[in-house]
C-alpha cells in the first residue's frame, strides 16, 4: 500500500510546482478524479484477487473518475491555465501563499482523497473473504445509477451553457428538483461504493459521511452558493428549490 501512497504524492508535489509556474491551484480539480482511477487500479491489479466486487468497484471508480476528469477537462480546455475565481479570492487574502497553497489545496487534497479511497482499499486488498452477492449487485446498482445521473446533470448544465446569458442559471431538468444533483449523485455512488465495502467492514460507511460532509458543507455546495450569493434570479429560484435532498414528490404533481 506504501507505494501508492507515495506514487499519489509525487503527483501532487508535481502539481505544486505547476501550481507555482502558471498561478493556478485550481488545476488540483482536474485530477480530483484520476487520482482515484489510480487508487482503483492500482490496488486492483496487484492487489485483488479479482474477484467480483472487487472488479465491480475497480470498473464503477474508474468510470465516475474518467466522467469527472472529462468533465472538468471541457471547462478548461479553452483557457487551461487560467484559474479558478474560488482559488484566486483564497490567493489574495492569503498572506504565506506558497506555503498555504501547498498545505490547504494539495497536501489537503492528498491526504482527503487516501482517506476517501478507504472503501477501495478495503474492498480490493481482501483476500479470503465470502463474498456477498447481494450486497455486491445492490452496492452496484446504486453507484452506477448515481453515476448515471451525475453524468445527466453535467449534460444538462454543458447544454445550458452553449447559450448561457450573463448572470442566467440552469433550473430545469434535474435542476428543478434540487439545486446541486451532480454532488448529491456523487454522494450517493459513493454510498453504494460503501455498501459493497460493508462486506468486509461497517467502518466503509464513515467514509460515505467524509464525502458527504465535503461536498456539502466544505467544497462543493458552499463555494457555489457564495458565487451566487449577488445573482437575484438565483435567490429566487434557491426559495423555491432545496439545496441538496431532491423534491421529487414535484412529479406527482405535473400534469
Amino acid at each position: 500500500m506504501g507505494e501508492i501512497f507515495l506514487i499519489l504524492w509525487v503527483l501532487y508535489i508535481l502539481l505544486f510546482f505547476y501550481s507555482l509556474r502558471y498561478k493556478n491551484n485550481s488545476i488540483v480539480d482536474l485530477f480530483w478524479g484520476p487520482v482515484f482511477v489510480v487508487i482503483a487500479l492500482y490496488s486492483y491489479f496487484f492487489e485483488s484477487i479479482f474477484s467480483l466486487s472487487q472488479t465491480l468497484v475497480t470498473l464503477l471508480v474508474t468510470a465516475w473518475g474518467v466522467r469527472l476528469f472529462l468533465n472538468i477537462f471541457a471547462k478548461k480546455i479553452h483557457n487551461f491555465h487560467h484559474e479558478d475565481p474560488r482559488y484566486t479570492l483564497w490567493r489574495k487574502q492569503w498572506k504565506y501563499v506558497k506555503t498555504r497553497s501547498f498545505f490547504q489545496v494539495f497536501f489537503l487534497q492528498w491526504v482527503l482523497a487516501c482517506i476517501v479511497a478507504t472503501p477501495i482499499w478495503l474492498i480490493n486488498f481482501a483476500s479470503g473473504f465470502e463474498e456477498s452477492i447481494y450486497l455486491t449487485f445492490f452496492g452496484g446498482l446504486i453507484a452506477l445509477f448515481w453515476l448515471l445521473y451525475e453524468a445527466r446533470a453535467d449534460g444538462e448544465l454543458a447544454g445550458f451553457m452553449k447559450n448561457k446569458k450573463p448572470w442566467d442559471i440552469c433550473t430545469s431538468g434535474l435542476r428543478s428538483f434540487h439545486r446541486y444533483p451532480q454532488y448529491f449523485g456523487e454522494s450517493v455512488f459513493w454510498f453504494g461504493i460503501c455498501v459493497i465495502a460493508s462486506q468486509i467492514s461497517l467502518f466503509s460507511f464513515i467514509w460515505f459521511v467524509v464525502i458527504f460532509f465535503l461536498v456539502r458543507y466544505v467544497s462543493g455546495v458552499p463555494m457555489l452558493e457564495k458565487r451566487y450569493q449577488d445573482n437575484e434570479k438565483f435567490q429566487e429560484y434557491a426559495k423555491a428549490i432545496p439545496i441538496f435532498f431532491p423534491q421529487w414528490n414535484k412529479l406527482l404533481y405535473k400534469k
